[in-house]
């Protein structure tokens, strides 16, 4: 008996054929949802549902984070006012206002340097986070909550920026303090020259002579981070009248009474240096500027760059929200 008559017998009839056919068509609809299954695993864009309450639980708390960065990002702008605010009070001289202007700011970095840290534990804590997150996760929340980490890292140099600001501005005020303190003594000791007290016009020299060692001092410390040409001269050229003036009151003690060949050359001495001290405060300024700026130019860029990478983030979030679809329900 052959296979085809052995069938035939235990399906008699027309039925066997049918039987046949819904076998073999049941077992092509079973392929076929095996497929579709396989090519759609857990954690794909083709297959959102799979996702939906992950990313239903996680959207909350990636909208509030959203919504604290932009409340960040006018702090920051804040800072960039005040960075500039400093420069100004910098150029102008104005110490108290510079001194204010450094401690607001270093109060609001603090604040901005709080709310970050918070933030970043929050996101951490959001759920559906780890290993596992491809897999409850959609792309778009996972990359929502990358970028909103990346934003976050943009911060993290505010606070060392802020600080080599201030390190600028307290430099410049000690800077000017010297500078000030030395040209009242040499006013000083001219004075005392005028009224013939050699001994109290020679002290004020020798301290006015001080006064520049401590700004050479300063000078050097600050040579790696700003350009100190135009303070080198400033100290050059006031060194040298306090070396003239100093010479020119120890011959007149010497020889009170007529004029010598030394207190003729240390008087024409004392005329040449005088000539070289800079008629007004125009180059004090500029050095103040020059002291700042190393500092302030680090802390507007560090701002800079923290506010541009806040903006592309919220920039990118208002895209998405724009472009977003309602996410289909388990």
């Amino acid at each position: 008996m052959t296979v085809r008559s052995r069938v035939a017998s235990l399906a008699p009839g027309a039925g066997f054929g049918l039987v046949v056919g819904v076998v073999i068509v049941v077992l092509a609809f079973g392929l076929a949802g095996l497929t579709t299954s396989l090519d759609h695993l857990p954690g794909s864009s083709t297959r959102p549902e799979l996702t939906w309450a992950g990313d239903q639980a996680i959207r909350p708390g990636l909208d509030a984070a959203t919504t604290d960065l932009e409340a960040m990002t006018g702090d920051i702008d804040h800072l960039g006012l005040l960075g500039r605010g400093a420069l100004a009070a910098l150029a102008g001289s104005k110490w108290s206002l510079l001194d204010s202007t450094i401690a607001d700011g270093a109060v609001l970095v603090a604040g901005i340097r709080d709310r970050s840290d918070a933030l970043r534990a929050r996101l951490i804590a959001l759920p559906g986070l780890g290993r596992t997150a491809p897999i409850r996760l959609s792309p778009e929340s996972i990359d929502r909550q990358q970028r909103l980490f990346d934003a976050l890292t943009a911060t993290d140099g505010l606070a060392t920026a802020w600080a080599r600001l201030a390190a600028g501005g307290i430099n410049a005020a000690q800077l000017s303090t010297l500078l000030t303190q030395h040209d009242l003594l040499i006013t000083g000791a001219i004075d005392a020259g005028l009224k013939r007290n050699t001994t109290t016009a020679l002290a004020n020299i020798d301290r006015a002579t001080a006064t520049l060692d401590q700004a050479g001092t300063l000078r050097d410390k600050l040579a790696n981070s700003v350009d100190v040409t135009e303070l080198n001269e400033w100290l050059r050229r006031n060194r040298n009248y306090d070396v003239a003036l100093r010479r020119l009151y120890v011959a007149s003690a010497a020889s009170p009474n007529r004029v010598t060949p030394e207190l003729r050359a240390a008087s024409n001495a004392e005329k040449a240096a005088r000539a070289e001290l800079p008629g007004d405060t125009s180059g004090l300024v500029i050095i103040m500027a020059e002291i700042g700026r190393g500092g302030l130019n680090q802390a507007v860029l560090a701002i800079e760059e923290a506010r541009g990478s806040l903006a592309d983030v919220l920039d990118a979030e208002a895209a998405a929200n724009a472009s977003a679809s309602p996410s289909p329900g388990p």
